[in-house]
């Protein structure tokens, strides 16, 4: 099947850390099960791109190398981009420019104290129809196939919906609906055809006991609507608070 032909666009922001692979491994997982076409995206501080810089050069062959033994592995051809510039600069303008249907990348928390904004809350903040999955650096996680799929909050989109039934394509496993709530006793219906509810009154540790509940059920993949947040890191909010603490993967859905 052409590239053209395939449901999703997948984009994959790498920093070239030791967890690269496992992104990029997962991506291309993800790919397989929701029928992606994948694009690799790395930018480099500094200034503009040199293409005789010797460190270009090396960052382009290791992209590669990396591109082309997980491409041959899956039968799956993977592109990429590499930049130089101001890193939230170009990634903000390849969201703005390219809008792939979902972004991909590791987990990292702010490197200038808790007033600074991650590259991780950056690029939600960034995203309108872009979802983003978030990978941990110690999660084990290898195949999207099959997955014990959770959800976090009430609201959903008609987009949102049609990512969630392509993620559980094939599985007759529940969905696991995770809710912090003031009235608990309150029975939602969901469209699909199977969900397992946990709910949790508002206290001071009903994220704690999420977060735990979350684990305990060994759900693998924990998907978290935007929609209804205001600017995500100015203050605490359920969200990022979600990020925070949650140690498995995250997918969070557009407004």
């Amino acid at each position: 099947m052409e590239a053209t032909q395939k449901k999703y666009r997948i984009a994959v922001l790498l920093d070239m850390s030791k967890s690269s692979a496992f992104v990029l491994t997962s991506a291309v997982e993800l790919a397989k099960q929701m029928d992606g076409t994948i694009e690799v995206v790395h930018v480099k501080p500094g200034r503009a791109i040199r293409q005789a810089n010797p460190n270009f050069e090396s960052t382009k062959a290791e992209i590669q190398e990396m591109i082309n033994q997980m491409g041959e592995e899956r039968q799956l051809p993977i592109t990429y981009k590499l930049e130089y510039g101001h890193v939230k600069h170009r990634i903000r303008d390849y969201l703005a420019l390219q809008k792939p249907d979902i972004l991909v990348l590791g987990k990292r928390r702010p490197r200038m104290g808790l007033f600074f904004e991650s590259i991780t809350d950056f690029v939600i903040n960034q995203t309108r129809n872009t979802n983003v999955l978030i990978l941990g650096e110690d999660d084990k996680f290898h195949t999207f196939k099959d997955i014990n799929l959770g959800f976090f909050g009430t609201e959903l989109e008609e987009s949102d919906l049609e990512v969630i039934k392509d993620l559980q394509r094939d599985s007759e496993k529940p969905v696991r609906h995770f809710e912090i709530s003031e009235d608990t006793s309150q029975k939602r219906i969901f469209p699909w055809n199977k969900t397992v509810s946990y709910k949790f009154g508002k206290s001071t540790n009903a994220m704690d006991g999420l977060v735990n509940y979350v684990s305990r059920t060994h759900t693998q993949l924990l998907c978290v609507p935007k929609k209804g947040s205001k600017r995500f890191w100015f203050k605490a909010n359920p969200i990022k608070a979600v990020i925070r603490k949650i140690k498995v993967p995250l997918l969070i859905l557009p407004k």
